[in-house]
């Protein structure tokens, strides 16, 4: 290859270029054609390379690659759900008989005898070869065994996203025979192959009789959320070149409830919730250098982002996501926060009215014994305003005619936009569908992207 050895040198990549590698997936791009060389071999390595990136210049996502496990519980029509998902994503559909029937006719066919490795390398023929490569693929009764799985995966034949259709999980537990049941040659072992493909697993839960397009939209839908990353633990890793977690800004002024939305939505997906008042009050009272600035020197907007770069770095928000709000509150902190080694890859605004706004924090009140937030009069301590009405009046009018502007300016057109003016329920449907649903943007060329269903996460007002 080169002169140089650099096994000798520890690769170690510069704090500041991790935001910009992971906006443009540049990590993506050297993990695939490093597995490409590895699966494909080529004897001009170089030459290879300048293929592979010349076809991948303008594509905004990988192809859908995808295995469908279906519950031997769940009496549905696969073939029909097969055709309708080709329809959706126009990808190939790749059977067992198709393999068989090229399998059959391979040179070193033995009759009578099957062979798993033979199998997956027929497999790897069909999936290597355009247009099958350009448009994807769907397998939904191959591979059947674990063995078999085993031998694709070795081969280089990964699936994006496995979708395994199963029912609702029940309330409580079912007695069932420990014992497995008998299966043919065409039969999937479906526990078994659930933990082969347990890396890109996604449940979906269906019932039998749900009707067919219900079902293909749920798929669609999984499949769009898996290749915008959106797995949370337990649930896959697709990887990227960083952690495949949502991390989430919620933006908004005071009263805009955007602290109720980020509980909820740090419930319901295992995020953490983190708030900036709160980091900053924990900041000011430790004895370390951060504290001691801060006591020393007061806040400044560097000071500020390292509270912040300091908490998004440990393990639970690296495993497990974040939802933040109260931070940025301008277009100076959103530039910091986007530099650092995990910035935010959701970003949600809630437009709520300036008198809306008012009114919410006006209703509001603090226990001066518990310090818990309550509503005036309802109870016998004194409850006194959180904040006063000049100093309300005095952030909400920075917010609507300095930072809104210039925090919508920087977060670009990856911004989702919600009405916080509805009811809580309401809004948190809609915080939700923007944080599952894929980017519809290409963010490098600012053009919208072809191969994404996030169009179908779209919430009827009822």
């Amino acid at each position: 290859m080169t002169e140089t050895d650099a096994t000798k040198r520890p690769l170690e990549m510069p704090e500041t270029f991790l935001p910009y590698l992971e906006k443009y997936r540049i990590y993506k791009i050297f993990k695939d054609m490093v597995q490409d060389l590895v699966v494909n071999l080529p004897r001009d390595h170089l030459k290879h390379m300048k293929v592979f990136l010349n076809r991948h210049l303008h594509c905004s996502k990988d192809v859908d690659r995808v295995i469908l496990l279906v519950s031997p519980a769940l009496n549905i029509d696969v073939r029909r759900l097969a055709r309708d998902l080709i329809k959706e994503l126009g990808f190939f559909v790749i059977t067992r008989n198709c393999v068989m029937d090229r399998y059959e006719k391979h040179d070193d066919y033995v009759p009578g005898c099957v062979s798993p490795s033979l199998l997956s390398k027929v497999t790897k023929l069909m999936t290597t070869k355009d247009p099958v490569t350009q448009a994807g693929w769907l397998m939904f009764d191959h591979p059947c065994t674990v063995r078999e799985a085993r031998c694709l995966q070795q081969d280089g034949v990964l699936p994006t996203v496995t979708l395994v259709l199963m029912p609702p999980p029940p309330t409580a537990p079912v007695a069932e025979d420990p014992r497995t049941p008998a299966r043919t040659f065409f039969t999937q072992d479906f526990e078994g192959l659930k933990f082969a493909y347990k890396a890109t697993l996604k449940e979906v839960h269906v019932e039998s009789e749900e009707a067919i397009e219900h079902i293909v939209t749920k798929c669609v839908n999984a499949i769009a959320a898996s290749a915008a990353g959106a797995q949370g633990p337990g649930q896959g890793i697709h990887a990227t070149g960083a952690p495949s977690v949502y991390r989430v800004i919620l933006i908004g002024p005071r009263g805009s409830g955007r602290k109720t939305q980020a509980m909820a939505a740090a419930k319901h997906f295992g995020l953490v919730y983190l708030n900036f008042e709160d980091l900053f009050n924990e900041a000011l009272v430790k004895n370390d250098d951060i504290g001691e600035k801060l006591r020393k020197h007061g806040t400044s907007v560097q000071l500020k982002a390292e509270v912040v770069r300091r908490r998004i770095a440990q393990k639970d928000c690296i495993d497990h996501g974040w939802i933040f709000t109260g931070y940025p509150a301008n277009g100076v902190d959103f530039e910091y926060l986007d530099n650092m080694p995990t910035p935010p890859n959701r970003i949600i605004i809630l437009n709520t009215e300036w008198s809306v706004c008012k009114a919410r924090t006006q209703s509001r009140g603090v226990d001066w014994c518990t310090g818990r937030e309550a509503a005036p009069g309802s109870g016998p301590r004194v409850l006194k305003q959180r904040v006063p009405q000049k100093a309300l009046e005095a952030e909400l009018e920075t917010y609507f005619t300095e930072n809104l502007a210039e925090l919508r300016a920087a977060a670009g057109i990856t911004a989702v936009e919600i009405d916080g003016n509805k009811s809580v329920d309401y809004v948190q449907v809609k915080v939700q569908a923007a944080i599952m649903a894929a980017p519809t943007f290409n963010i490098e060329y600012c053009s919208q992207l072809k191969n994404v269903k996030a169009d179908e996460l779209v919430i009827c007002d009822k």
